[in-house]
């Protein structure tokens, strides 16, 4: 299959490594401005992948080069630059093409979608996402070396609108056999597990981070006897939000270890102390971090959105929210992602809108 990665941070370079190398052609497109620290093979299509120089397709800057003739577009970015990079690619995109959201998923398919029809209402494109990354990956820029720590299981994915899911994953699933298909983009989005386990632990963690940040490891030492109660109550009010969807309402435990992040018959805590995947991952190194601005702004805040619509109280949420908006002084609640942002009425029957 020809596939587009936009995006070359961890995510989308180790997504084209791992495809390159079962037999796809690849390209991947990030601008030079928002690369960090690019390697100079990178920009040449090579990376280091399971100890092997592997060549990608192609390495571009050109969204126009990017998007032509690719059957499958697949985005690996921050939640909160993707509407950004996307516009970038609108002028370009051709009927029949698909746009698979690979993150943190966020309703993200319905802000597309939304810009689509905007910019570019004649073309034909279907938009989907994954409640969260097919990987556990990181990449070392210094060496060019990618490698996959975890290929994540039961990975909830759904189109916008709903109705178009079976025909999107008819496709992906050639890329990646572990979606599932989810009800819809909420029910995806209320299975991100990024909310309830970067924020709480993050700010009640602040001395350590303001102080030691490169030192910190949350989920070794953050997640404590006391922090994982947070998390828990977190937790806890979002599966009330699933259940008054009608939504499967299956606890952090449960959902991660489906997912294969965490080892079975162990506590809460120790599943994330000793996760394999996790536990000696560094940070974050300050609070103005994507666990906590992503993870807040465009994560906790949208459930709580979605909690009013179905009139379900959130304290704990509330909390978190309030006490993160207290600190990096902005506010939250205004500036993040709801409901009514990405065009939706919650006095409707919001499973029914999308």
């Amino acid at each position: 299959m020809k596939v587009s990665i936009v995006g070359a941070g961890n995510g989308g370079i180790v997504a084209a490594a791992d495809l390159t190398a079962r037999g796809h052609e690849v390209t991947l497109y990030h601008s030079l401005q928002a690369l960090k620290d690019p390697h100079e093979d990178i920009m040449q299509g090579k990376v280091n992948f399971k100890g092997e120089a592997l060549y990608f397709h192609n390495f571009t800057q050109d969204p126009l080069e990017a998007v032509k003739d690719a059957e499958v577009i697949m985005t690996c970015l921050p939640t909160h630059i993707l509407a950004q990079m996307f516009e970038e690619l609108i002028p370009y995109l051709e009927d029949d093409q698909m746009v698979f959201i690979n993150g943190a998923s966020a309703m993200n398919s319905m802000v597309l979608s939304n810009l689509l029809k905007e910019k570019r209402p004649e073309v034909s494109v279907m938009i989907g996402e994954s409640m969260s990354l097919t990987y556990a990956a990181r990449y070392d820029y210094e060496e060019n070396d990618a490698d996959i720590i975890l290929r994540s299981r039961h990975n909830l994915f759904s189109a916008y609108p709903s109705s178009e899911t079976k025909t999107m994953m008819e496709k992906l699933g050639v890329l990646y056999d572990t979606l599932v298909p989810a009800e819809n983009i909420i029910e995806a989005a209320l299975n991100n597990g990024n909310p309830e386990s970067h924020p709480a632990p993050s700010i009640l963690n602040t001395g350590v981070i303001d102080n030691h940040g490169e030192e910190f490891y949350l989920y070794r030492d953050g997640v404590t006897h006391h922090t994982v109660k947070v998390i828990e109550a977190i937790d806890e009010e979002r599966q009330k939000i699933c259940e008054a969807l009608e939504f499967e309402a299956l606890d952090k435990s449960a959902r991660s270890e489906r997912s294969t992040y965490f080892e079975p018959g162990k506590p809460l805590k120790e599943q994330y102390n000793e996760s394999p995947v996790l536990k000696d991952l560094v940070g974050p190194v300050t609070l103005n971090n994507r666990y906590v601005v992503e993870d807040v702004g465009y994560g906790l805040v949208l459930w709580k959105s979605i909690a009013e619509a179905v009139d379900v109280e959130t304290p704990s949420i509330d909390s978190i929210i309030h006490l993160t908006s207290l600190m990096l002084e902005v506010d939250f609640t205004r500036e993040g992602l709801t409901l009514e942002k990405i065009g939706l009425d919650g006095t409707k029957d919001l499973n029914a809108q999308v």
